[in-house]
């Protein structure tokens, strides 16, 4: 592996910082999912088609009978702790799963993103601002482990690297 180190460095910062802002956006929808779920409304209920109060109290808001926010929340969490292991500990050969790790997780994140969206886009008919934000950090998130670990992970799944 020939990556320069501030180039990655800077780019486990950046799924950090997005971790950090996902999660906080994660928790907020959990908080709302609740408030939804017992009859109150949503800071954005009045707005046309951004009423997050349906959105949350659609099917589509429940999987396996929890908050699909607290997939957020657990998916944030997860990147968050890839990329601080991977920050802090990069010399250490453990980390090395970690470059595969952190592209899966973001592409599992967005692809379940891009289905949430579509639901809101052409089943539920309505826009939770608080869900596409969740959705674009995962997209940035995923974007940085990408452009970092791309390469090494088409390697491994082609057979080129051992890890």
């Amino acid at each position: 592996m020939n990556m320069d180190t501030e180039s990655e460095d800077k780019s486990l910062m950046a799924i950090m910082a997005l971790s950090v802002l996902g999660l906080i956006d994660s928790l907020y929808l959990t908080y709302l999912h609740h408030l939804v779920s017992e009859g109150g409304g949503c800071p954005t209920q009045n707005l046309p088609g951004l009423d997050c109060g349906v959105v949350l109290a659609s099917q589509q808001a429940e999987l396996l009978g929890l908050p699909v926010s607290w997939f957020g929340v657990l998916g944030f969490i997860v990147l968050f702790s890839l990329a601080l292991d991977r920050y802090l500990n990069m010399d250490l050969e453990r980390t090395r799963y970690n470059i595969l790790l952190l592209p899966l997780v973001g592409l599992s994140g967005s692809a379940f993103g891009v289905y949430l969206t579509y639901a809101e886009a052409f089943i539920i008919h309505q826009w939770c601002p608080f869900c596409l934000t969740a959705f674009a950090l995962t997209l940035g998130a995923t974007f940085f482990a990408l452009r970092t670990y791309g390469a090494e992970l088409k390697n491994f799944i082609g057979g080129k690297d051992g890890i």
